[in-house]
């Protein structure tokens, strides 16, 4: 594809501006790709050989009405949801406190950009089985000390194997396992869910 860069916030005619989550385009900033409408599928050759292929996940408009944005994510390998930010986290509970609800104790985020606060077992266990390939569950929690960083991910990967991502609570420390059994994996995210130790030092 060809290199269109814009440092105007008015991208070349016939283009428009787009953002990429890993990948060879993943740190750069003002990339055009041709349009509206965006393409589906972008085809990035590379410099050691072969291509690397990103798809199209959504579009939105952040700055003007007229200036939409187009948002890739690579075909492999899987990129997660974000976590929720400091300032998205105090939205979130202003917003709670607002409305006369109690603060959000845990948020659940999906690729396609869904969002459910404080789910519980059932609505877990749902997810978890709706999850298709290269598709992830993302876990927040957004109270206690530690706010914002204690978190669980699974990923359904190629092959049907879960590979599970848990940031410790006290220490920080990432641990990773993978499963080819859907039960044990939810065994270990309703655990977490619950508060009680679920992740051994597993793979990774």
């Amino acid at each position: 594809m060809e290199d269109v860069f814009d440092t105007t916030e008015s991208p070349p005619k016939g283009w428009m501006h787009a953002v990429f989550h890993g990948g060879p385009y993943g740190e750069d900033v003002g990339r055009c790709v041709p349009g509206p409408p965006a393409p589906a599928t972008l085809s990035v050759p590379l410099p050691e050989g072969g291509v690397h292929v990103y798809r199209l996940w959504t579009v939105g408009s952040w700055s003007a009405p007229g200036d939409p944005t187009a948002v890739y994510n690579p075909d492999g390998p899987p990129v997660p949801p974000p976590l929720l930010t400091a300032q998205e986290r105090r939205w979130t509970q202003e917003g709670r406190r607002k409305q006369g609800l109690g603060p959000v104790g845990l948020v659940a985020l999906s690729d396609d950009g869904r969002m459910t606060y404080d789910p519980d077992a059932a609505a877990v266990e749902a997810m978890l089985a709706g999850l298709g390939e290269r598709q992830h569950l993302l876990l927040q929690r957004l109270t206690g000390h530690d706010e914002g960083d204690c978190y669980l991910q699974v990923l359904l990967a190629e092959g049907a194997v879960y590979e599970v991502e848990h940031r410790a609570r006290a220490t920080g420390e990432r641990r990773r396992t993978r499963s080819a059994s859907q039960k044990e994996v939810r065994g270990i995210v309703l655990r977490w869910v619950a508060g009680r130790r679920s992740i051994g030092r597993g793979a990774g």
